[in-house]
C-alpha cells in the first residue's frame, strides 16, 4: 500500500554519522582526552543550551549571524551552543576557589548555521568539538603550552606534517594606538582585516565614511565642524545650569555629569582622517605579512619602523614563538600571518589556526584554532579581566584527515539456531560470547523465523 506521507529528509548541511564514523570519532576523542589528562587538564561539561546573550557579548557579528536562537517556553532568549568558551569560563570563574590556574577540557557537538561566505570552511550546521581552556596565566609561556599541545594532540592522532600559523591581535592594536584613533576606530579596523584583505584599503575607508568613523569630503569637514560648534554650545549650556540644575541633581534617569559626558564622547566621535588613514596604511602592510616565522617578524619591525611604530611592540608575539619552542615546537612548525582574522571577536593576544598538510578533507578547512581573551570575563558582566586562552579541534574534520581506519569495534559473532537446535541454545551461547568479552548476537530472520545458516566472524561451532 503506497503511504500518503513524504519521506522526512534530513536538514540541509546536516549529517548523521554511522557505526564506523561513530568508531572513529570515539577513537581521535579518547586520544585527545589522554593527551590532555596527561597535562593536567580535567573535564567540564556546559549546557548544549544557554542565554543568546552569553554568546552575543564579544562574539562579533560573524558568529552571531550563524546562531541557532529561539525563545524557550520560560521566555528566554536561547541558542544552541556555537562554541563552548564563553561558557567554560562562566562555569570555571563561578566556581573557582583560588587563584592558581584551571585547565580545562571539554568535548561535545556544536551549531552553526552554514553559509557559502563562511570564513572557517564548515559546511554542516552540526559539527563535534574538543578543547582545552588555560584559564588564570598571563604569561606567554602559556601561550607557547597551549600550542604545543594542539599539535601534540595530531602527533597522537598520526596526523603528519602539522603545523600552525600564529596571529597576534594584541600586535595590532598597540600598533594602532600609534594613530590617536579612538577606541571604536581602533575596534572597526581590528574587525575589517578580512575585509582589508579582500578589498584593499579604499573598501574599508569607504566602510568607514559610511558609519560615520571619519569625514573625508569638504561637505563631511564643515557638516562636521558645524556639529562640532553646535555640541560646544550645547555643553556650554548645561554647564551654564541656566537650562537643566547644577550638577548632581538628576534630570529623569541622568545626572548632570552623564548628559555632560554623552555630549562630549560626541564631539570626539569622528576621527582625524588623516591618521585613520596611515593607520590603514599600515594595517594594511602588516597585514600581508604571511610565512616562515623568524623572517616574518623579521618584515613585521620594518613595516612598523618605517610607519612610525615602535617596532619593540613585536616582541610580544616573538615571546609567544619562543615560548612554543620551549615546549617542544619546531621553528618550521610555525608560520606568521599577522593578516589572521577571527570571527569571534573577544580574542586580546595570541591568536593561532592549526593545519596539517597532509590534510584528505577540504584543502581551506581548518583542523581547529584558538587564542587568548584575557578580556572576555568582563563582557560577561564580571567586574575584572581575568587572562584566558584556548584552543578546539573541529573533530569531523580530524576524523577525515586520519590515515589509518577505525572499524566499528571487535568482530561480531552471529550465532544462528540451526546450529544449536532451539532459540534457547542459540541465546544461551550468545550470552556465553559476551560474558568472555566478545561481541554476539542471535541471527533471525525477518518473519520472526530464524535463518538456515550463520555466518560468524571467527566462530565455528
Amino acid at each position: 500500500m503506497t503511504s500518503n506521507y513524504e519521506p522526512i529528509r534530513r536538514l540541509p548541511n546536516m549529517q548523521d554519522a554511522g557505526p564506523s564514523e561513530l568508531a572513529q570519532r570515539d577513537n581521535v576523542i579518547t586520544k585527545l582526552r589522554s593527551v590532555f589528562g596527561l597535562r593536567g587538564y580535567d573535564r567540564a561539561e556546559t549546557p548544549i543550551l544557554e542565554q543568546t546573550e552569553l554568546y552575543l557579548r564579544k562574539s562579533g557579528g560573524t558568529l552571531s549571524s550563524r546562531l541557532y536562537g529561539f525563545t524557550e517556553p520560560g521566555g528566554y532568549q536561547v541558542s544552541l551552543r556555537p562554541e563552548f568558551t564563553a561558557a567554560i569560563l562562566r562555569q570555571t570563574i563561578d566556581d573557582m576557589t583560588d587563584s592558581n590556574a584551571v585547565r580545562i577540557m571539554y568535548d561535545g557537538p556544536v551549531f552553526r548555521y552554514a553559509r557559502p561566505e563562511d570564513e572557517d570552511g564548515i559546511k554542516t550546521r552540526q559539527f563535534t568539538q574538543l578543547g582545552a581552556e588555560l584559564i588564570g596565566p598571563s604569561s606567554p609561556d602559556a601561550d607557547g603550552e597551549i600550542i604545543a599541545m594542539s599539535l601534540e594532540g595530531l602527533n597522537s592522532l598520526e596526523i603528519a606534517d602539522t603545523r600552525v600559523v600564529v596571529g597576534h591581535v594584541g600586535v595590532i592594536a598597540k600598533a594602532l594606538g600609534a594613530f590617536d584613533l579612538s577606541e571604536r576606530a581602533k575596534l572597526f579596523l581590528i574587525n575589517n582585516i578580512s575585509e582589508l584583505n579582500k578589498g584593499g584599503t579604499d573598501s574599508v575607508f569607504e566602510k568607514a565614511e559610511t558609519l560615520g568613523f571619519v569625514t573625508n569630503t569638504a561637505i563631511g569637514e564643515a557638516q562636521a565642524s558645524s556639529d562640532r560648534t553646535q555640541i560646544e554650545k550645547n555643553i556650554d549650556r548645561v554647564l551654564s545650569n541656566g537650562i537643566i540644575g547644577p550638577f548632581g541633581q538628576n534630570i529623569g534617569q541622568r545626572t548632570v555629569e552623564d548628559i555632560v559626558a554623552r555630549l562630549s564622547k560626541k564631539l570626539s566621535e569622528t576621527d582625524d582622517p588623516d591618521n585613520f588613514k596611515k593607520a590603514l596604511q599600515m594595517l594594511s602592510a602588516i597585514t600581508q605579512i604571511n610565512g616562515a616565522a623568524n623572517k616574518a617578524l623579521e618584515n613585521a619591525e620594518k613595516v612598523l619602523s618605517e610607519s612610525g611604530v615602535d617596532p619593540a611592540i613585536i616582541s610580544s608575539c616573538t615571546d609567544v614563538i619562543s615560548s612554543a619552542q620551549v615546549e617542544g615546537v619546531q621553528i618550521e612548525q610555525i608560520n606568521i600571518d599577522f593578516g589572521l582574522a577571527r570571527g569571534i571577536t573577544y580574542y586580546t593576544g595570541m591568536i593561532f589556526d592549526i593545519y596539517s598538510n597532509d590534510n584528505n578533507s577540504e584543502s581551506h578547512q581548518t583542523l581547529g584554532g584558538g587564542g587568548r581573551y584575557d578580556g572576555l570575563t568582563r563582557a560577561l558582566g564580571y567586574d575584572y579581566d581575568f587572562p584566558s586562552l584556548g584552543f578546539a579541534y573541529n573533530i569531523d574534520a580530524l576524523v577525515a584527515c586520519q590515515r589509518f581506519k577505525t572499524n566499528s569495534g571487535t568482530n561480531i559473532y552471529f550465532v544462528s539456531p540451526n546450529n544449536y537446535g532451539s532459540v534457547q541454545a542459540a541465546v544461551n551461547k550468545a550470552r556465553k560470547l559476551r560474558s568472555s568479552g566478545k561481541r554476539a548476537a542471535v541471527e533471525y530472520k525477518n518473519n520472526g523465523a530464524t535463518s538456515s545458516s550463520v555466518q560468524s566472524e571467527g566462530e565455528s561451532g
